[in-house]
């Protein structure tokens, strides 16, 4: 990316900000800047074959590209499909993103892969000239309550997701549920169908994510016995399960790309036919998918397709990451404590320092580390008592590490033979241990892969096979990119 200073907005200066890839985020800040929180914008098409079209916006992250899953859809054939998103609610400003689009993105001449741009900054892609705009302000409705089923929040931002969640409950609608890992995405799921006219039906989670390849398919659609090896009964898939009831499809991005349209077909139809039946059963299932990673940009590559995102995007919910909640994490730990004092008959208590420890803490594992954090600190209180030593925040060498063992060869080896794991893992769910040891590895991964390419995200993505996009949402995720790390020190 070039480095040139052409002038940006106002007498303000481009600032390269990047904080593991000099070079490759700029800002375009006037000179009086006031880091804008925008909650509505418009965006016109000045130039190219849409000039004059417009919309206005009131979602925290926009997509511009052909696909028809953008919000701002282009027909210029040298845009891609999804080609860059604008995210309004990051705390240093508002956030333009390049999706590793064929033909780049500029911002007021400079090509950008990332840029922090105010209202009146000039987007170009392929032949197409956006102009990007503030809208006028308008009434966000928060809910009157912190909670909603066994979801707990105070702050504006979960308020503003109740108020929707209270609207969307008594309905029918499909509704898909975004949001990083551990910010209680199946807590959203069940709270939707607790709140319906179906609370008494059943309720069934498919975990997408974790089904083996063979056997999706007939979890999805069940299966006649004999009908395929290891059919050794005849069995209801997940949709008959769900009859007048919820089905929760967790993790649905990770769905393989072959199976989706069978997906659809049950969607589309309300109808099963399981594998070696020629009946086919009618079902009645409202559908709640989650996914934590973005289906626009899948559509947009071709790994998910777009009549089915749109048919399991009837409402969209985006689920606000924790270290941006303020005091709901105090809220949280309080609440974790109540469970605890429940169960063992004693309610330690935070000191100050502890709770300050748990304000200044990324949360890259959101809420649900925070439970583990305050469950484990309230077994190790001593007095009561919870310091912030009990916490462990910052200090994963103080517990017996699953880290070292993906070092290497001889350390693996090590591993599988005398299979220590710390004593946590195994009273937690089965699902939430497998994603800390997950969270253990691709730390250890990619601390090692940085530090082998001296912090270059463009050359550790082509050494890991993934888009740079890609790495940097797990590095951010998992606490280990430098903006995560200032966010706590500020």
């Amino acid at each position: 990316m070039s480095n040139s200073t052409k002038e940006p907005l106002g007498n303000g200066v481009p600032q390269i900000d990047d904080d593991l890839d000099p070079g490759m985020t700029t800002t375009f800040f006037s000179s009086t800047h006031r880091h804008t929180q925008l909650r509505r914008v418009m965006l016109r098409v000045t130039a190219g074959p849409d000039q004059g079209a417009q919309i206005q916006v009131s979602r925290p992250r926009i997509t511009v590209g052909r696909s028809a899953v953008n919000d701002l859809v282009l027909t210029d054939t040298s845009v891609s499909g999804t080609h860059l998103q604008i995210t309004l609610g990051d705390k240093r400003g508002i956030l333009l993103r390049d999706l590793d689009s064929t033909n780049g993105t500029q911002v007021q001449g400079l090509r950008v892969r990332e840029a922090y741009i105010e209202p009146g900054a000039t987007i170009s892609l392929g032949k197409t000239d956006i102009l990007f705009l503030s809208a006028d302000e308008i009434e966000v409705p928060l809910s009157g309550h912190d909670h909603f089923g066994a979801l707990w929040g105070a702050s504006p931002a979960m308020r503003e997701v109740f108020a929707i969640l209270e609207k969307v409950a008594p309905t029918d609608m499909s509704v898909m549920i975004g949001g990083q890992t551990g910010t209680g995405k199946e807590l959203v799921a069940r709270a939707l169908h607790d709140e319906s006219g179906r609370a008494e039906r059943p309720f069934v989670v498919l975990d997408c994510g974790s089904l083996p390849r063979e056997l999706a398919e007939a979890a999805i659609l069940g299966h006649k016995k004999g009908s395929f090896t290891g059919a050794i009964g005849d069995r209801a898939g997940a949709f008959e399960d769900a009859d007048g009831g919820t089905l929760f499809l967790d993790e649905v991005g990770e769905l393989p790309l072959d199976l989706q349209p069978k997906l659809l077909r049950v969607l589309d139809r309300r109808e099963v036919q399981r594998i070696g039946e020629s009946q086919v059963r009618t079902v009645d299932v409202r559908v709640v998918a989650a996914t934590h990673r973005d289906l626009r940009q899948m559509v947009g590559q071709g790994q998910f397709r777009e009549d089915l995102y749109f048919r399991l995007t009837v409402m969209n919910v985006d689920l606000p990451p924790l270290r941006d909640r303020g005091d709901d994490i105090l809220l949280l730990a309080a609440k974790f404590i109540e469970d605890f004092a429940r169960v063992h008959g004693r309610a330690p208590q935070l000191n100050a320092e502890a709770k300050q420890v748990l304000l200044d803490e990324p949360w890259p594992g959101n809420v649900r580390q925070l439970k583990n954090a305050i469950e484990r600190a309230a077994h190790l209180a001593h007095n009561s008592i919870i310091e912030p030593a009990d916490l462990h925040l910052g200090r994963r060498e103080g517990r017996p590490s699953k880290v070292k063992k993906f070092g290497t060869e001889g350390e693996a080896s090590e591993a599988k033979s005398d299979g220590v794991l710390p004593e946590e893992i195994y009273a937690m769910p089965f699902k939430e241990a497998k994603q800390v040891i997950v969270d253990d590895f691709e730390r250890a991964y990619f601390a090692r892969l940085l530090a082998k390419t001296d912090n270059n995200l463009s050359r550790a993505s082509a050494e890991a096979g993934i888009t740079r996009y890609y790495l940097r949402e797990l590095l951010k995720r998992l606490g280990m990119h430098k903006s995560s790390k200032k966010k706590a020190e500020d």
